[in-house]
């Protein structure tokens, strides 16, 4: 079953709405197994309107739109959506008791809101005022909900899912898996992809790169050939592959830290914070992070981590010398059992000849053991390189710990 979704506003067209709404209904749609094959945005003219809807039912199962059903003017969703399923409208004295509890008798538009087309089932809207509405005819499916993201959410999720889940069929369900790689390039991994796609059929491949990390999503009707095919993959690169529920890489090593028992901090130079930013993102990061210490400068390096003058004077703040000795640091403060330890020249500027702009130094490590140290040299502006930074210096440690790689082993 094809879906299609439309956003209904000139907002969007005109770039002052970012249209969240679509990308949320199709990532809900796909816990399900619905295939969302286009996103549409469509202008509040009426004509325009009742042509774009027709042309997507032609196309798809089911069509979902967003926006357009509040009392203003320019809300024709509901007039349109009526006029093409030829539905009379009502007032719905349940849904207009609703809203006087909920709002009072203030509001004059409440009676408007509560007219509805006589063919669509009613979806409740808890937050707000416009009820969203489900049309079906002729094994076509068209859903109307609110625009505003608040008030869309819970109605797609306790009204407008459950209603879908009972149209699908079994044939029609698309099963979907996801690997999640750290440290590989698509160009390395393309190959592998391609002969997986000659060795199972019937399945379709997308990949979504990241900063440091890709995501291999694989979607079919089959959920034994997707099984199958998910661990061909994860054997051809095993190290590389890290578990997450969410598909980040520090939510990863989030869990290994856990697991274990262990304790992190960091001492950051160039990522400023970032490191730690990204793990007290994380619900429980308490239990296992202790803190970063973000020495940005040279000064700092020397009264906090203790780093020697001479060692910054001889071999300068991006060196490996100098990041081994802010980790050595960073233990003696923190007394973690994992630390990393990073500085590097993010750019635009900074850069020379030896040292060019994304020349990174870093050091990893387990208290009381030998760390690895070792450089990266990345492409890209100031924000990717910082970003990149931080998604691989994780990374290494989660693939350190787990499969007992170097962190050096790039």
């Amino acid at each position: 079953m094809n879906v299609e979704i439309i956003a209904i506003a000139d907002e969007v067209l005109k770039g002052m709405v970012v249209n969240t709404n679509s990308t949320n209904i199709s990532a809900s749609l796909a816990k399900i197994g619905l295939r969302v094959s286009r996103h549409t945005v469509l202008p509040d003219e009426y004509e325009d309107l009742k042509k774009g809807i027709q042309e997507a039912l032609s196309r798809c199962d089911i069509v979902i739109t967003t926006g357009g059903l509040g009392p203003t003017l320019d809300d024709i969703t509901r007039a349109v959506a009526a006029d093409i399923f030829s539905s009379e409208f009502t007032l719905n004295q349940d849904v207009y008791q609703d809203l006087i509890d909920r709002f009072g008798t203030a509001l004059t538009s409440l009676q408007d809101q509560a007219t509805v087309p006589t063919k669509a089932k009613i979806l409740r809207n808890k937050v707000g005022t416009a009820p969203g509405f489900f049309f079906e005819d002729k094994g076509k499916c068209l859903i109307l909900m609110p625009g505003v993201p608040v008030e869309m959410t819970p109605m797609l999720e306790n009204e407008a899912i459950p209603l879908l889940k009972e149209k699908i069929f079994d044939k029609d369900r698309l099963f979907v898996e996801k690997v999640f790689f750290s440290l590989l390039s698509e160009n390395k991994l393309d190959p592998s992809l391609r002969e997986l796609n000659q060795k199972f059929n019937g399945i379709d491949i997308g990949i979504y790169p990241g900063y440091g990390v890709l995501t291999v999503v694989l979607r079919g009707v089959d959920p034994s050939i997707l099984s199958k095919a998910k661990q061909d993959l994860i054997n051809t690169f095993p190290s590389n592959v890290y578990e997450s529920r969410s598909g980040k890489i520090e939510e990863a090593l989030f869990d290994l830290l856990i697991e274990e028992g262990s304790t992190l901090s960091f001492a950051e130079s160039c990522t400023g914070g970032l490191l730690a930013h990204k793990m007290t993102l994380l619900p429980g990061a308490s239990d296992f992070f202790l803190g970063s210490l973000v020495t940005y400068s040279n000064e700092l390096k020397k009264d906090v981590l203790h780093v020697p003058p001479e060692v910054i004077d001889s071999f300068g703040a991006v060196s490996a010398d100098t990041v081994k000795e802010m980790l050595k640091g960073l233990f003696a403060v923190t007394h973690s059992d994992y630390g990393i330890a990073v500085s590097g020249i993010a750019g635009p500027s900074g850069g020379s000849i030896e040292k060019p702009v994304g020349t990174i130094w870093a050091a990893i490590g387990r208290r009381g053991h030998d760390p690895d140290v070792f450089s990266m040299h990345l492409k890209g502006v100031r924000e990717t390189i910082i970003l990149m930074t931080v998604n691989r210096l994780i990374a290494l440690l989660y693939r350190k710990i787990k499969f007992g790689c170097p962190a050096s082993d790039i």
